[in-house]
Order: C-alpha cells, then structure tokens, then sequence
C-alpha cells in the first residue's frame, strides 16, 4: 500500500496539527513575546524541523517497512533497531493521554449539540472540573473516540488514513477562518490584536517568575508541533515510494503545520485579551476560558463553540490515528498481523492505558495517581496525566530526534542520506548539502541538548 503524494503530504501534516497548534502555541505567544516568540518559532522551524523532517522521511521511504526495520539497513546489525522500538512506545504512550483530552472534546461537541443551555448557564471552570472528575462518563467519550480512531487505523491506507486526511485539512482550515473571520464580525469588541503584534524580544530572554525562558519555550515548539521524533513521520513515510522527493515533500508539511499554528494563534490570541482574572496552560485554556468567552457571544455562542470543538477534534483525530500508525506498520511488518486485527487489538491497547489517565484527573481518584510522582500540583489532580505529558509528550520526543541524528552520523551517514535523497534523478544541491550537513552535526544536538538541560532542571 502507497501514498498518493498529496495524501502522504496531507497525513504527515495532520500528524503534526494538534492540540499544540491551537492551545499551547497561542498561550505562549499570547503571554511570551507575542509576535517576537512567533518569529522565533518559525526560525526554529526552519533551521531545525524541516532538516529533521527530511531525515524521518528519507529513512521511511529507505525503509518502507515499518519503523524498526528502518535502523535495519545494510550493515546496521541489530542494535540500532531499539530506537525504532522506543519512538513506538512514545507514539502510543502519547496516545494513551491524547485520547482522553479527545474524550473531553467529543463531551464538549455533545454538550454543544445537545444541552448548550445547560452547558451556557454553568460556570466554565465547575462544568470542566466536572467533566474530568465523572470517571464513567469521561471512560465513554474516550472510549467513543478510541473506537473511531481505530476503525480509521486499521482500515486500508487509502480507505482509512489518506481519505481521512484528504478531508480533514481542507474542513480543518475552513473552519479556522470560519472563526477568524466571524468572531471579530460578531463581538468587535471581545477581540483584541495588540498583544498578537507587539515584538517584545525582551521577554523572550529574560527568566519568568517560575524560571521559564521563553526562547527555549519556541524551540521546544519547533520540535513538538511537528511530531518529530515518536516515529510517526517516519512511519508514514515507509508507505512512500522510494523514488518520491523527500527534499520537496518534507518543507512543504512543515509549512503547512507552520501555517496552522499561526492562524491558531490569528484565532486564539486576541480572545485573551480582554480576559479578567487567571488564563491557564494547556486543556483548561480551552474548556475553561475559550468556553467563558464563547458564552458572550449569545445565541451565536453555540454555533462558535460548536464549531472550536469540531475544529479542535479533527485536529485530535488526524494526530491520533497517526499515534497508532507506528505500531500498526510494525504489527503487520514483523508480526504478520492484518491491518483490521492490529488497528482493533491497538486500539484497544491504547484504551486500556488511558483508563488510569481517566482516573488521575478525577479528586476522587487514588493518590498514587492523582499525585503520580508529585506531579499533581497544589490541589493533586491530574498527576499521571501530567506526567506522561511531560515525559513522553515532550522529554521522549526530544531523546528520539538526537538519537536518529546520532544513527545518521555514527551508522547510516550524511553520504548514505545523500544518495537515498537522490534517488529518483533528485538532485541535492551544494546548498542543500552543507546546510543540512551543519544542521545534523550541531545546530539540531546543540537545540536538543539545551532543551533536555532546561528540562532537568525544571524537573
């Protein structure tokens, strides 16, 4: 099974499109720099995504397999093959807790199609404390949304992932500029483009209060956007043929994820900029201030915040299905399993490891959870949530991409990238060669190896 080139495009993009395009991208331009942290983001981007996104795509279209053969080339032996192991264990280590902010999400969409009235008169922060805390109920969305992932998964690519994306990106961006374009029309005043468009560099060096640097913040982004290193692009790439071009392929999904984060921050940074008291990080930035905000729109609330959280769970649905991919290629690669069976059993899997996810943002829920590893905060809650978050939503990621630069320059080699680029009659230029050359070497372990310091430290 092959990729159409516009499906492959258009899949390796959804991958990347998700929560951190549409939540934690605007929260950080909105309270580090504004538009000074958006032009660091998309250097970074630049300087360091699309080289690493050339290198998971060259080797998955090598390989053509699954993402464990992939450190399987010729002459490799068979020690490289655990960095493949371990980016599957962090694709669906990530998917255990992506699917239950997508449980969350489907439960809004339901509230807004079916009891909106209720769902207006609520406060946001009691409506979402509830929500996570009904452990049945939170079990059910999730498990809903599970389902569907699967079913996508294990379809045939062309059936399942590829029809997926073909739809989902084009509805994706339409109803970004849906809001973008009526929000302001029908509220002027709730929208404010001032803090989008300051440059405050100031505040992308200087430390926060807790310690953040907002700098390393856009770095980070640069990586974690694009879903480098879980060995999802990878793993898409494997269903490319070998003669496609990489060096063509590879910056335009880049700039298409790119593209999604700044219209996410075009819709979300000027509504928070009239908010009264505390704007939070991460999912209650959505189901709580986003909600209070969409509320002041009146009888057109419903229709806005009906249409945020269809927006926001195709982004979720994209993403997820290719949390399962990996896996799924490696089933069927070194097991023998038939996509339907892998996609079913995976699903399944990645259900039973979100339960106790469910159960740690529940007050009701064992401590040992709630408070896993002292990461439950003030209130404990939340704790195994926000530890899988941290650790294999962000520390994981950034191990996987040094180590596939690490297998670049110690095994496979930037001569061996080169020619596999080539394949095909691609030519890559002078230009190309040593910029990529000097990326691998030290501008991309440099950022790694900065940011995994500031991740210690803060730990």
């Amino acid at each position: 099974m092959k990729f159409s080139k516009t499906g492959h495009i258009l899949a390796s993009a959804g991958a990347a499109i998700g929560v951190a395009n549409l939540v934690i991208f605007p929260y950080r331009v909105h309270f580090f720099g504004g538009g000074a942290y958006v032009l660091a983001f998309v250097g970074f981007t630049l300087l360091m995504g699309i080289p690493l996104m050339i290198l998971e795509n060259a080797l998955g279209k090598r390989s053509g397999t699954d993402a464990i053969d992939a450190f399987r080339g010729k002459g490799d032996g068979k020690g490289w093959a655990w960095i493949g192991r371990l980016g599957i264990l962090t694709s669906i280590m990530v998917a255990s807790f992506y699917l239950v902010l997508a449980g969350w999400t489907l439960d809004y969409v339901w509230h807004y199609l079916t009891d909106y009235q209720a769902l207006a008169e609520t406060p946001a922060g009691p409506a979402f404390g509830a929500a996570i805390s009904t452990t049945k109920r939170a079990l059910l969305f999730t498990g809903l949304f599970t389902a569907l992932a699967a079913f996508i998964s294990s379809s045939k690519l062309h059936t399942g992932v590829e029809r997926l994306s073909k739809f989902a990106m084009p509805l994706l961006g339409v109803l970004i500029l849906f809001l973008i374009i009526s929000l302001p029309m029908l509220r002027p005043e709730a929208v404010d483009y001032t803090n989008l468009f300051r440059f405050d560099w100031y505040a992308l060096f200087v430390p926060t209060d807790t310690g953040e640097l907002a700098i390393l913040h856009a770095l980070g982004q640069a990586f974690f956007s694009l879903g480098l290193g879980a060995a999802s692009m990878l793993t898409f790439a494997t269903h490319l043929d070998r003669k496609e071009n990489v060096l063509q392929n590879a910056p335009l999904i880049v700039h298409l994820d790119t593209t999604i984060a700044l219209l996410g921050a075009l819709l979300v940074v000027p509504l928070l900029g009239n908010i009264e008291g505390d704007i939070y990080n991460g999912p209650p930035l959505v189901f709580i201030n986003l909600v209070e905000i969409f509320k002041s729109y009146g009888a057109a609330g419903q229709l806005v915040g009906l249409s945020f959280f269809v927006l926001l769970g195709i982004a979720i649905m994209t993403s997820a299905v290719s949390l399962i991919e990996p896996a799924l290629r490696a089933v069927e690669a070194q097991m023998g399993w038939s996509r339907r069976i892998g996609g079913l059993v995976l699903g399944l899997l990645v259900f039973v490891l979100a339960v106790p996810v469910v159960i740690s943002c529940s007050p009701t829920g064992p401590t040992w959870l709630t408070d896993f590893a002292g990461m439950g905060g003030n209130d404990p809650s939340m704790g195994y949530f926000n530890f899988l978050l941290e650790w294999f939503g962000s520390i994981m990621l950034l191990i996987g991409t040094l180590l596939l630069c690490v297998y670049l320059l110690r095994r496979w080699k930037l001569d061996g990238l080169f020619e596999e680029l080539e394949i095909g009659g691609h030519k890559v230029s002078p230009a190309w060669r040593k910029w990529l050359t000097i990326a691998y070497r030290y501008v991309i372990p440099i950022g790694i190896g900065l940011l995994l310091v500031a991740k210690m430290v803060v730990l």
